[in-house]
C-alpha cells in the first residue's frame, strides 16, 4: 500500500535543497518507527518518492512524497509520528491512502498554484486581467547568462486575484513545460503591471483526472 503525505515547508529551512529534504524525510521515517517498505538486495533503501522540487528559498504549502508501506497502521497516528520527527519548518499537513493504479506523485505532476503578495493592488486589477486575458504573450527572460522565450499563455490555466495584495496563478508544472513563478512577475512587470510583488509560495500541485480536469495530488485517494 502506497501512503501519500502533503507538507509545508517554511522559514530557514526553505534554503535547505531538494536532496537534503530528501535525506531529512529519510531519516525522519526511520526514526518514526513506522512499517515502510525497503527495496531488496545488497543496499536496501526506503520504497520513497518526491513530487516537483521547488527552488531554494521558495516557501511552500504543497509538497508531496509517496511512501509504500508493509502494513496500514492508523492514519492519524502516523502523521502524528511523522510529524514528532519533523523539525521547525517542515509539517506534514495530512496524508492520503492511495488506490490501486494511481502514478506516483512526481511523475502525476501536471500544474502548480502559487499566490503572490503585492504591495497594493488596487490599481492594477484591471491591467492584470488584460494580461492573462490574453491568447498569447510571447516572453523573453535571462536564465543562467541565457536568453529564453515562452509563449506564457501556452502554461498559464488560471489566475485569480483576491483582494488588494493577493493573487493565485496556476501554471504548467509537467516535465513537458515547466512555468517558474518567478517568470510571471516578470511577465507582469514589462508589461505595465507597477504593483510590487515582495513575496510567492506555492500553495499546491495539481495532476490530471479522467476528465482532463486539475485535481489536487491529495485527491488521488482517501484524505485523512
Amino acid at each position: 500500500m502506497v501512503i501519500r503525505f502533503k507538507f509545508k515547508k517554511y522559514g530557514p529551512v526553505v534554503y535547505i535543497g531538494h536532496l537534503d529534504i530528501m535525506r531529512f524525510f529519510q531519516k525522519a521515517i526511520r526514526r518514526s518507527g513506522i512499517d515502510a517498505a525497503y527495496t531488496e538486495g545488497f543496499s536496501p533503501h526506503l520504497k520513497l518518492s518526491f513530487a516537483q522540487p521547488l527552488s531554494v528559498g521558495i516557501e511552500t504549502d504543497g509538497d508531496y512524497f509517496d511512501l509504500e508501506m508493509n502494513t496500514l497502521p492508523d492514519m492519524e497516528t502516523l502523521v502524528d509520528q511523522m510529524n514528532k520527527q519533523c523539525v521547525d519548518g517542515i509539517e506534514i499537513l495530512n496524508a492520503t491512502l492511495l488506490g490501486e493504479n494511481v502514478s506516483n506523485c512526481m511523475s502525476s505532476v501536471k500544474a502548480a498554484e502559487y499566490i503572490y503578495v503585492f504591495d497594493d493592488l488596487s490599481g492594477c486589477k484591471d491591467k492584470i486581467s488584460e494580461f492573462f486575458s490574453q491568447e498569447s504573450y510571447v516572453f523573453e527572460y535571462v536564465r543562467k547568462d541565457k536568453v529564453k522565450t515562452k509563449d506564457l499563455m501556452e502554461d498559464v490555466y488560471s489566475f485569480k486575484i483576491l483582494n488588494d495584495k493577493e493573487m493565485t496563478v496556476t501554471v504548467n508544472a509537467s516535465s513537458a513545460g515547466n512555468l517558474r513563478a518567478d517568470v510571471v512577475t516578470e511577465a507582469l512587470q514589462k508589461y505595465g503591471v507597477e504593483a510590487n510583488c515582495g513575496y510567492y509560495r506555492r500553495t499546491d500541485l495539481f495532476t490530471m483526472d479522467e476528465n482532463n480536469k486539475l485535481i489536487s495530488l491529495r485527491d488521488m485517494g482517501k484524505v485523512y
